[in-house]
């Protein structure tokens, strides 16, 4: 995932779904101040649990429901796409429905950003948590069934779990997964809630990591999490569920070509790989696994130590890499460009262009071949794309994620945050790969060749 000085789309339990501090983040959005809708005092009628909810316009919104008017005009002002107020509230009442609550008495205070919200203000009735708990289940609504897959509210404490990854180490088992609908028509077929049809694949595994060690493999869906259905879970509500401290254990139910079975994974410290360099024959070899921060300075670092060894080609791994900064996206890029601009992000208000960011480094006549595959999304896309548009590079391998979306997150009053999608990416020369991803110069599978052959085949391929 690109997202613009933020968290790569790593959702390592380590699972990441095929995401880093800001360093600007928006201050927290002030309340919504024009809304019509009156205030009001309704009864819940349910049978098994009649509830006074109080209804407030946000401008007198209590600080434990302000979330839902923050994150109602965050979506206004910053997603991608025009999200009318039926569909909003809509999503707010299915939020409701899909969140319990803990066990709570007494009133409720609803808050309606518009007089639409009615419908999950009546909804609130039944609700078994107290005001806060109905605000989250609310924002977390409004990300889930409203918005893209890749817009997500996270809580304080899986924003915490985010932050962990940035730092490049965190606690879990080392997998790479995509929450996938194949009844879905199209290429791009994520989906945000796990059904009979989404399903969560894992892509890969992070050499070393405890599901590697477990023999979890390519393809594997996850149905359970410790004996329960995940069904009906988000994809943070399944990573809050795996990720966990070192040395306890998660039983994963694994769905292998329709074989279900358990298997028991002992949680780790798993250190998110970034760089691996080496020299094989008279080619450089550099396996870039993330975009995450200062990776561009290690990737800069490698071609440089590869360069000054008199290599004659170099190959750039990016399989399975699932994208991060915009930034360190463009810094990866500019070693090999020596103008122009690496990408185009469009949104409704405007289309910018990034340009790149320093002086190249390789020799424009070298001899560069990416790697690529199913894994390789977004930040990935964006360099592979670039560089064989202008013609410096051949691509390898088989056509990408597809992700074409760039992410800001942005904090809500709460502690957590709503990552919302902002804009839609393009290479400088117009061409959109969401869905379909980038198609390789040569389609060719290069799965489970050793370092040296696949060196070899790749060169041979191009």
């Amino acid at each position: 995932m690109i997202m613009k000085r933020q968290t790569p789309l790593l959702i390592v339990f380590a699972l990441v779904l095929v995401a880093c501090q800001a360093a600007t983040q928006p201050d927290t959005p002030t309340t919504s101040e024009s809304t019509d809708t009156s205030v009001a005092a309704t009864v819940g009628t349910t049978e098994s649990s009649p509830r006074l909810v109080s209804e407030v316009q946000c401008e007198d919104a209590p600080e434990d429901v302000a979330i839902v008017c923050e994150a109602y005009e965050l979506i206004q002002i910053h997603y991608v796409d025009e999200i009318d107020d039926d569909a909003l509230a809509h999503a707010a009442t299915l939020g409701l429905e899909a969140n319990s609550g803990d066990t709570a008495e007494g009133a409720l205070v609803c808050v309606l950003p518009t007089r639409e919200f009615v419908e999950s203000c009546s909804q609130a009735a039944q609700f078994n948590g107290d005001s806060a708990e109905a605000a989250e289940a609310i924002v977390s609504g409004l990300a889930t069934h409203a918005l893209d897959p890749n817009s997500v509210y996270f809580d304080e404490a899986s924003l915490e779990l985010l932050e962990q990854e940035q730092e490049g180490e965190i606690e879990g088992i080392g997998a790479l997964v995509s929450p996938e609908d194949e009844t879905i028509e199209g290429d791009n077929k994520q989906c945000t809630l796990v059904s009979d049809t989404c399903r969560i694949l894992i892509v890969s595994t992070i050499e070393g990591a405890p599901a590697e060690a477990a023999g979890v493999q390519s393809d594997d869906v996850i149905v359970g999490v410790d004996g329960e259905s995940i069904s009906g879970w988000t994809i943070d509500e399944v990573t809050s569920q795996v990720r966990g401290p070192a040395g306890t254990e998660v039983v994963l139910t694994i769905d292998r070509s329709g074989d279900v079975f358990e298997i028991v994974i002992t949680r780790a410290a798993v250190e998110i790989p970034v760089i691996n360099s080496e020299t094989i024959g008279d080619t450089g070899y550099i396996r870039l696994r993330i975009f995450s921060q200062n990776a561009d300075e290690q990737f800069e670092d490698a071609v440089v130590d590869q360069l000054g060894k008199g290599v004659d080609s170099l190959v750039i791994d990016l399989r399975d890499n699932p994208g991060g900064l915009l930034d360190t996206a463009i810094a990866v890029a500019s070693v090999f460009l020596a103008d122009g601009d690496v990408v185009v992000t469009e949104s409704p208000d405007e289309s910018m262009s990034y340009s790149v960011s320093g002086a190249s480094i390789v020799p424009e006549n070298f001899e560069v071949v990416f790697v690529v595959n199913k894994g390789s999304a977004s930040a990935s896309e964006v360099v592979s794309a670039v560089l064989q548009e202008r013609g410096l590079a051949k691509v390898v391998g088989v056509n990408t994620f597809g992700k074409n979306t760039v992410q800001q997150r942005f904090p809500l009053s709460n502690g957590g945050a709503l990552k919302l999608t902002i804009a839609r990416w393009l290479t400088p020369g117009g061409l959109d790969f969401g869905g379909v991803g980038v198609t390789p110069d040569v389609n060719m599978d290069v799965s489970g060749l050793e370092l040296e052959a696949l060196v070899q085949a790749v060169l041979d391929a191009a």
